[in-house]
């Protein structure tokens, strides 16, 4: 179903560039000091890895998103309230660093391929959809990162709200908090 609503969007966003008499997609907005990540509020540019941008029908400003999967993740989701316009990553092919991808690397997220399961870890930590422009950019990075190309449209809700890391319950953090939970409602402490 989400997967069904990541197609709708692209869909959408394609036919709209289509039609002459629909308004011009919203370009790419450059990252200032004040940009704060939509989930976390934390500003960008302390962050590294790449970023993105979703552009909303009726809000006059994009949302950011401090890892290119939390923009994933933001779509796959049913709570949002506007249309996609646009959605934009930063390109990782352009980028002067990892630690500084840059203020205006944007590229339209269906139009990137993306290395998945790669060692680098994006700006919060979790693993990250790597965006590039450039396919054997993509593939150099595989060479030195690991990793695997993805086209955006396939992206799928389980590849980003499934979860990621040494947190994950294989490791035994649901016993810890299972744990803790009992403490809280056991009024003894037993």
């Amino acid at each position: 179903m989400r997967r069904t609503t990541l197609a709708m969007a692209l869909a959408l966003m394609a036919l709209a560039a289509c039609k002459e008499e629909v308004a011009v997609l919203p370009d790419p907005v450059e990252l200032t000091p004040e940009a704060a990540g939509y989930y976390c509020q934390m500003t960008l540019l302390e962050h590294e890895g790449p970023k993105g941008q979703i552009h909303l029908d009726g809000l006059p400003a994009p949302l950011f998103f401090s890892q290119v999967r939390d923009a994933v993740a933001y779509l796959m989701m049913p709570e949002q309230s506007h249309d996609v316009v646009a959605v934009y990553v930063q390109d990782m092919a352009r980028a002067k660093s990892w630690a500084a991808p840059g203020l205006d690397t944007w590229v339209p997220a269906a139009d990137a391929v993306y290395v998945v399961d790669s060692r680098k870890l994006g700006g919060m930590g979790a693993p990250e959809f790597v965006p590039f422009s450039d396919e054997g950019a993509a593939r150099a990075f595989i060479a030195e990162h690991g990793g695997e190309l993805r086209q955006f449209a396939d992206f799928t809700a389980a590849d980003v709200l499934a979860p990621t890391g040494p947190a994950d319950a294989e490791d035994g953090a649901d016993d810890d908090v299972a744990d803790r939970l009992n403490a809280l409602t056991d009024p003894k402490g037993d």
